[in-house]
C-alpha cells in the first residue's frame, strides 16, 4: 500500500486513466503523471523539489512536504521554478494521494 492515505491500487487506477488520456502532453498532464509515478515510487526524482528519494514508495511525511512544494510554487512564495500547470498538476496528484482531496485530479486537463 502506497505510504499515503490512497492505496496503491487506487493511484495505479487513475495513473492508466491518465496515461489513457490525451491530456498528458501538457504541463498540467505532466505535472499529474509525474506527482503520481512519483507517489508509487518509480524511480523518479521529486516532482518539484528534484530530490532524489530511497528505494520504495515515498512516506507520508515525503509526500505532504512535496505536495507542499508544489503549493509554494502555486502561490509563488518563492518564485517558481517549474511551469504553473506543472505545479497544479503535481499538487492535485499529491493532495488527492495524501487524502487532502476527495477527487484524483482531473483526468481530462483544465
Amino acid at each position: 500500500m502506497a505510504a499515503g492515505a490512497r492505496g496503491a491500487d487506487e493511484l495505479v487506477r487513475v495513473l492508466a486513466t491518465a496515461h489513457a488520456q490525451p491530456f498528458c502532453t501538457g504541463r498540467y498532464g505532466r505535472g499529474v503523471l509525474a506527482g503520481l509515478h512519483w507517489a508509487l515510487g518509480h524511480p523518479v526524482p521529486a516532482p518539484i523539489t528534484a530530490a532524489a528519494s530511497p528505494p520504495g514508495e515515498p512516506h507520508r511525511d515525503r509526500l505532504r512536504s512535496e505536495a507542499d512544494a508544489a503549493l509554494s510554487e502555486l502561490l509563488g512564495h518563492d518564485g517558481r521554478t517549474v511551469p504553473l500547470d506543472y505545479a497544479r498538476g503535481v499538487y492535485e496528484a499529491l493532495a488527492w494521494s495524501c487524502g487532502h482531496r476527495e477527487d484524483p485530479p482531473a483526468t481530462a486537463g483544465p
